[in-house]
């Protein structure tokens, strides 16, 4: 396989697990749908210049559609997704929604694809195994219905992100599906927080707004769907999804770092899991 795909894929998952720890960690001290529409903020404008440095052109109207739909299920998933880190542990909460995540484009690209081979097979089988075992909640330590859910909902949001971005033809560029899908989640992020629902959600009684987190969070989520979608076009979905999975050991180890969350022996034995299971895909 191209080292590309695999370096690629496995630099989406670093990116994308530094822009959630800081998207979670703002989600602390501000409504999450004001965070998420921060952060999006600054993604696009981002996107927008890469575009025209590049001088990309518009493309068709199937890989704008794309973008749209994406945008949809990826806005709601990123609101769910740093709800749940703002209200439990994000060491548990980012694996649980990598499970879902990951799952969603990896059977689409087994539909589309084929099988891949006997060593990626086992990879494969392996990297969903250790997300399993590092989203096993401690023994002793009872775990609340929300902090199951929310994180499996966002997942599957990120599931149909990653599916419809990652069919996007490579002929046809891919900064502005990204834009498309940036503007159908904000979209949606502003009905959120214009039906008053979730505006004061996690304020902080006199606390400015964490622009820097939320500048963080947009550029690290931008970063990753970019490298996402490099590798994707340039190897097999299901690849590029599983490897973009293991963002959540990388938000898991910076809570670890920086906020001196535990994780349990089972947790750390998963993500012990996940790197063989790298090293497998990758042959």
């Amino acid at each position: 396989m191209d080292p590309i795909v695999i370096l690629t894929g496995l630099a989406a998952s670093l990116a994308w697990g530094g822009g959630d720890f800081a998207g979670g960690l703002a989600s602390r001290r501000a409504a999450a749908a004001r965070v998420v529409l921060a952060s999006q903020l600054i993604g696009t404008a981002a996107l927008v210049a890469l575009g025209l440095i590049m001088r990309e052109p518009i493309p068709p109207a199937a890989a704008m559609l794309n973008g749209l739909v994406g945008g949809l299920g990826g806005g709601l998933g990123v609101l769910l997704f740093f709800m749940s880190m703002a209200r439990g542990k994000m060491g548990l909460a980012a694996p649980l929604t990598a499970v879902a995540s990951g799952g969603i484009p990896l059977m689409v690209g087994l539909l589309t694809e084929g099988l891949p081979g006997p060593t990626q097979s086992v990879g494969f089988l392996l990297a969903l195994a250790a997300l399993w075992v590092i989203s096993r909640p401690d023994g002793d330590e009872p775990v609340q219905k929300q902090a199951i859910l929310l994180p499996l909902l966002a997942g599957i949001g990120f599931g149909i992100f990653l599916t419809a971005i990652g069919r996007i033809d490579p002929n046809t560029g891919f900064v502005w599906p990204l834009v498309a899908a940036r503007i159908a989640s904000m979209t949606m992020m502003i009905a959120v927080i214009l039906l008053g629902r979730w505006n004061t959600a996690n304020e902080r009684d006199g606390g400015t707004f964490p622009w820097g987190l939320a500048a963080l969070a947009g550029v690290g989520d931008t970063a990753g769907n970019i490298l996402f979608v490099i590798s994707s076009q340039m190897g097999r979905l299901d690849v590029a999804a599983v490897l973009g999975s293991f963002y959540p050991a990388v938000t898991a180890l910076l809570a670890v770092l920086l906020l001196q969350e535990r994780l349990s022996i089972r947790q750390t034995t998963g993500v012990v899991m996940a790197l063989v299971a790298v090293v497998l895909i990758a042959l």
